[in-house]
């Protein structure tokens, strides 16, 4: 199964989602092959400091950035279980090329104009993706949501992405919590902290079953 989290605009969140991700497969013992395409290398520094850590379960990270991406995926799915790509935050030949190969799309994005019209850019690609690989699943989520209450800005944007017609937007909302930048800093899913968040757990935990439904 390939998993690629992937929005064309930068700072919504996709590598803390996808090494997450990444973890909690290895978590029920999958082999799992992390890919970073994204030429920042966020991800790679995360498996980086996990390594450093010694935390188990491990995971293999490999760099493939450009059109290259497609044909080396093709390449490592029969050596492991599940490859979880982390695209980079620009509209790329990478985030494009991770398209054809994918399984399952996460699209996360924040709660603001310039993030929603960043979805509705990867919305309109994916009207070409969806032409070569009609059978992918396509999630948007809502990430870093402000957990007050009393700020709308979650409810507009999510009114505007439900419209998108090759995006389904995912129940699932994820906080704006101290947990998932601890996660990042440390290279561990946020249910592997030696300080637990409970409701960051959930979250992530809805995001893997609700993505993962069926699989």
């Amino acid at each position: 199964m390939v998993i690629v989290v992937a929005n064309e605009k930068g700072g919504t969140g996709k590598t803390t989602i996808a090494t997450n991700l990444a973890i909690m497969r290895a978590q029920e013992g999958n082999d799992v092959i992390l890919i970073d395409a994204d030429p920042q290398g966020s991800a790679s520094e995360f498996v980086k400091v996990r390594e450093d850590e010694g935390v188990t379960p491990t995971i293999t990270c490999v760099s493939i950035t450009g059109r290259a991406v497609a044909s080396e995926v093709r390449k490592l799915i029969p050596k492991c279980t599940d490859i979880v790509i982390d695209a980079g935050g620009r509209d790329s030949a990478g985030l494009r090329s991770s398209l054809v190969v994918a399984d399952i799309l996460i699209v996360p994005f924040l709660a603001g104009q310039y993030d929603i019209w960043g979805v509705e850019n990867m919305n309109e690609l994916l009207e070409d993706a969806l032409a070569v690989n009609p059978d992918m699943k396509t999630y948007s989520v809502l990430n870093k949501m402000d957990t007050n209450p009393r700020i709308g800005l979650s409810t507009d944007a999510t009114d505007v992405v439900t419209e998108m017609k090759n995006l389904q937007l995912m129940n699932v909302k994820i906080g704006y919590r101290v947990a998932y930048r601890r996660s990042a800093a440390e290279g561990r899913a946020v249910n592997e902290l030696d300080k637990k968040d409970s409701k960051a757990i959930a979250e992530i935990l809805a995001l893997y079953k609700e993505a993962l439904n069926g699989v």
